[in-house]
């Protein structure tokens, strides 16, 4: 077998080095687990409804419920008067039934009496002002309208929520309506981070790094953060020294997780030993460089454990941006998947670009950038650098909130011109827009 550091880089396309990652991606085991556990977990599951929803033909106003043809071609001048023959509550008992020239009131959620097929809403009405029970209609836009028929919103054994998407507040509110209490999820994917180095530090470390002796090791902080933002669990090994047998100890603590990231090392410099550790590990390479920046030097492929098992590994370069970024763009989609999500990708929008964005061709490039809101604010939104792009430098990650996307090919974007940028910050808002001026 060809060693690791003696193999030709593959320079693969990002569709290509995708392609080959996710096919090697295999869903988790499941778990039953209560509703309020499984927020970010995906369904292994389709919830099906137990029951009709609504359960009964009722009212979308509170109003009362008419015969529409009683109604028709009311209007102030000439209102309809209607006898009412007594009200219905949401939850409430059955009421009478609604004959001829006949009214009964009703409030949101109420079931619609028999014989009644709208409901006019109580602003058109006088409100049961006049004398002997009888309420004035002053208008028939109502009529045949504002009932919601049984079983609009689920029908019995219909699926609510499919398998394979992810749980949030809002399948959590349809879930229940469902009449679901536990769930069966997918297994969270246990993600190692093996950060190594001669030059990093823990930030206890506190006088190495006053003394400017050592560099804090951010990498894996940073990345744990995403993975457990993803619905995974970050386990974070001690920093491995540039020794054989320091990476070792480190990538032999990994055979418990479910994947391993490695940080550092990625190139081929002198002191870059993990593809040489890996080899005599009889480490099975898929693939090595994919043409995008920052990250190129990115590698995965699989270690033989000794209980028989492959565990898959990443190695991501050292270079906080390159390391964050490849993260993103392959790491991400492969834990999603191991966790059994449908949707494995960020969101991209469209976007104009804020400023000349000026790249090299031949990789696809992703710059790190922020929304601007202001007086140049529109549809498409524009997007700024998030300070420098160097991949050695780690501040632009705090401020990011895109990836802008410049594909293999193009040198230049300039100002004005459309491109695609990858959502990274679910973050909690954003200054007024026009739709909430």
């Amino acid at each position: 077998m060809t060693k690791f550091e003696d193999r030709a880089a593959d320079w693969l396309s990002i569709a290509e080095a995708l392609e080959r990652i996710l096919a090697r991606a295999t869903p988790l085991s499941t778990e039953p687990v209560p509703l309020d556990e499984a927020m970010g977990r995906a369904l292994a599951e389709d919830i099906l409804a137990r029951y009709e929803l609504p359960p009964w033909d009722n009212s979308g106003m509170d109003g009362y419920a008419v015969r529409a043809q009683d109604v028709r071609g009311a209007t102030p001048e000439s209102s309809v008067h209607l006898r009412v023959t007594g009200a219905v509550a949401a939850g409430g008992a059955s009421s009478p039934d609604v004959n001829e020239g006949e009214a009964v009131r009703i409030m949101t959620g109420a079931p619609v009496p028999n014989g009644a097929d709208s409901v006019i809403r109580v602003e058109d009405t006088d409100r049961e002002s006049g004398e002997n029970d009888v309420v004035r209609i002053f208008g028939d836009r109502d009529a045949g309208r504002n009932i919601r028929p049984r079983g609009q919103d689920m029908q019995r054994g219909a699926i609510v929520v499919p398998r394979g998407r992810a749980v949030g507040p809002g399948q959590v509110a349809a879930i229940t309506a469902a009449g679901s209490v536990d769930v069966e999820v997918y297994r969270r994917p246990s993600i190692a981070l093996l950060p190594n180095g001669d030059e990093l530090v823990e930030l206890t470390e506190i006088e190495a790094l006053e003394q400017r002796r050592a560099i804090p090791e951010s990498n894996s902080i940073g990345l744990a953060a995403a993975i457990t933002h993803a619905g995974g669990n970050a386990v974070r090994l001690d920093i491995a020294r540039d020794t054989p047998a320091s990476l070792r100890e480190g990538i032999a603590q990994a055979g418990r997780c479910d994947a391993l990231v490695t940080l550092g090392g990625a190139s081929m410099g002198e002191g870059d030993l993990v593809k040489r550790v890996l080899h005599e590990l009889d480490f099975e390479l898929d693939f090595w460089r994919v043409r995008v920046r920052p990250g190129s030097p990115i590698s995965f492929g699989h270690l033989p454990l000794a209980d028989g098992r492959l565990l898959p590994v990443f190695g991501l370069p050292g270079n906080p941006a390159s390391a964050y970024v490849t993260f993103q763009i392959f790491v991400r989609p492969y834990l999603l998947r191991l966790a059994g999500h449908e949707r494995i990708h960020r969101m991209t929008v469209a976007a104009l670009a804020g400023e000349d964005f000026a790249t090299t061709s031949g990789l696809t490039h992703f710059l790190r950038v922020v929304f601007r809101v202001g007086e140049k604010f529109g549809h498409p939104p524009r997007v700024h650098l998030a300070g420098l792009q160097n991949s050695g430098l780690v501040q632009g990650l705090g401020e990011a909130e895109g990836l802008a996307v410049v594909p293999e090919g193009i040198e230049t974007i300039a100002e004005g011109q459309p491109l695609d940028v990858i959502l990274l910050a679910d973050t909690p808002g954003t200054a007024p827009t026009p739709w909430c001026l």
